[in-house]
């Protein structure tokens, strides 16, 4: 077996990751003659497998993220690119009409809306005919008031 698969299987005894396990230079011999999961551990046991602490977030990313949460660097002078480019007009379109269908389809649910109403309604959305979800609203209103 080769040292890279033992390397795995000390990972998996470890729960840790393959790139954190690490092996002691003068026992390469007596790990490269360990075949099962217990010559392993046995080793582990030994000190001649050790798992390398994991290392947290540096201080930069820290105050980089802080910064992004706080909304810092998107203003008007780190702007590059149209609005639209920023932002698709197809990604807003998909945003805007998942948002109306998952209304009908609750509606639909609830039993507020019949199959036939749901289809005009739903068609309605597909065409751009009804962009919001308060002009969806009002119309359902009105539907319901017109029964």
């Amino acid at each position: 077996m080769s040292l890279g698969k033992k390397k795995r299987l000390a990972a998996s005894l470890l729960k840790v990751g393959v790139n954190r396990v690490r092996f002691d230079e003068e026992s390469l011999d007596r790990i490269g003659d360990a075949v099962t999961r217990d010559d392993v551990r046995r080793l582990i046991n030994a000190g001649d497998i050790v798992a390398l602490p994991s290392t947290g977030t540096s201080g930069g990313r820290r105050k980089e993220a802080r910064a992004k949460r706080a909304m810092r660097g998107r203003g008007p002078g780190s702007k590059k690119g149209k609005a639209t480019a920023r932002s698709p007009r197809k990604r807003q379109w998909m945003r805007q009409v998942r948002v109306l269908r998952g209304y009908l389809k609750m509606l639909k649910k609830r039993g507020e809306l019949q199959d036939e109403q749901f289809k005009q309604f739903y068609v309605r959305v597909k065409g751009g005919e009804v962009r919001t979800l308060r002009r969806l609203k009002e119309l359902v209103g009105e539907l319901k008031a017109g029964r």
